[in-house]
C-alpha cells in the first residue's frame, strides 16, 4: 500500500472489529480500506473481502471476510465488502477513510458520477452512502485488480469455507 496523495447489512462484533498487530486507531490519521468480492456463477456462491491499512506505514491494520450466500450478484458482493469495511472502521474508531477497490461501477455510483439503475443494488448504495457520512473524511479512488489482491483473496476463501472471519 503505497502512502495517500492529496441484503441485510452485517454488524460486526466486538470480537470481529479487533486490530492487527496490535496497532491502535488515530483519530487523526488516514486509513485506507480495500474492498472486494466476488460471486461463482452470477448470481451464485458470493462472498467479500475487506482489508484496513494505515495509510502512513502501509501495514495492515485489520482484515476480514464475509461469505454472502448462494444466490448474489459480483455488484452485491462488491457492495457488501465496501458497506462491511466501513462498518468495522467505524467501530474501530476510523475517522478518515479513502476506499479503495477494483469495482469501477461501484466507486462511480458512490462518488454519483453513474446512477444507481439496477434496482438490487439501490439498498446497498443507500446503504454505503449513509455510512460514509459517519466518517470525518471520506474519499473513494478506483485501483486495478493487481493492487487488491489481498481483499480477493479474503472474497474467495469466504466463498471457499461459507465462513465469516476478521
Amino acid at each position: 500500500v503505497e502512502p495517500i496523495s492529496a441484503n441485510e447489512s452485517w454488524e460486526p462484533s466486538n470480537e470481529q472489529a479487533e486490530l492487527t498487530n496490535s496497532q491502535s486507531i488515530s483519530a487523526d490519521k488516514t486509513y485506507i480500506l480495500r474492498f472486494d468480492g466476488g460471486s461463482r456463477g452470477n448470481p451464485g456462491i458470493a462472498g467479500s473481502g475487506m482489508v484496513l491499512y494505515d495509510s502512513e506505514d502501509g501495514s495492515e491494520v485489520w482484515s476480514g471476510c464475509q461469505y454472502l450466500g448462494d444466490h448474489l450478484t459480483n455488484n452485491e458482493a462488491e457492495y457488501a465488502g465496501l458497506i462491511t469495511g466501513l462498518q468495522c472502521a467505524r467501530s474501530l474508531g476510523v475517522e478518515n477513510i479513502v476506499a479503495q477497490g477494483d469495482s469501477k461501477l461501484i466507486l462511480q455510483q458512490v462518488e454519483g458520477k453513474w446512477k444507481v439503475k439496477a434496482v438490487h443494488l439501490r439498498q446497498y448504495y443507500d446503504e454505503a452512502i449513509s455510512l460514509s457520512k459517519e466518517f470525518a473524511s471520506f474519499q473513494t479512488c478506483h485501483i486495478e485488480r493487481a493492487r487488491n489482491a489481498r481483499a480477493d483473496e479474503l472474497a474467495n476463501e469466504a466463498m471457499d469455507t461459507k465462513e465469516n472471519k476478521g
